[in-house]
């Protein structure tokens, strides 16, 4: 039995805030995101915890279609917008991984495939990070396959939050 890699955001923060922590599951801050807004479009920064260096990003690209997200960490990315032809919660991600999505992705409650090989899951539910607030909150919990799609998937969970968010045309 393999223990997955796993990161938890609070969803109160994630929702009134424009920065807010990520942390490992012995409750230690591992990122934090910050949400800036510039002229060309949202972007959203990932710092390594204590550092001011920038460790991946999710930018907001206009197109004719509407808007798509693009995301990377360190040497991969890839983009992510809504499927133009459906009403539907349906996603085209351009990313060289041929990463899918299935289930919820607006309300937090997906598994990414890889082909058929899950990649990653995201779910929102109550629960108590270790070494955090001595209350249960509503948090969002990301588990890895492996320790190598923990930052690009972070990246990936955070480009899809911003085109759920910022694309207005749904």
């Amino acid at each position: 039995y393999k223990i997955m890699p796993k990161l938890f955001i609070k969803a109160n923060e994630v929702a009134e805030k424009d920065s807010f922590k990520i942390f490992n599951d012995r409750g230690r801050c591992m990122y934090y995101a910050k949400d800036d807004f510039i002229a060309t479009g949202h972007r959203v920064k990932i710092f390594l915890d204590g550092t001011i260096n920038e460790a991946a990003y999710v930018q907001e690209k206009n197109t004719r279609m509407g808007s798509k997200f693009e995301f990377a960490a360190r040497d991969k990315f890839g983009n992510i917008a809504r499927d133009p032809y459906t009403r539907m919660q349906k996603y085209e991600i351009d990313f060289d991984e041929n990463w899918m999505i299935e289930g919820d992705a607006a309300a937090w409650n997906y598994i990414v495939h890889r082909g058929s090989l899950p990649v990653m899951r995201v779910t929102a539910q109550q629960y108590l990070i270790p070494g955090q607030a001595l209350n249960l909150t509503e948090t969002y919990i990301l588990e890895f396959a492996s320790d190598g799609d923990i930052l690009i998937g972070l990246t990936f969970a955070l480009a899809v939050w911003a085109l759920n968010k910022y694309d207005k045309r749904y």
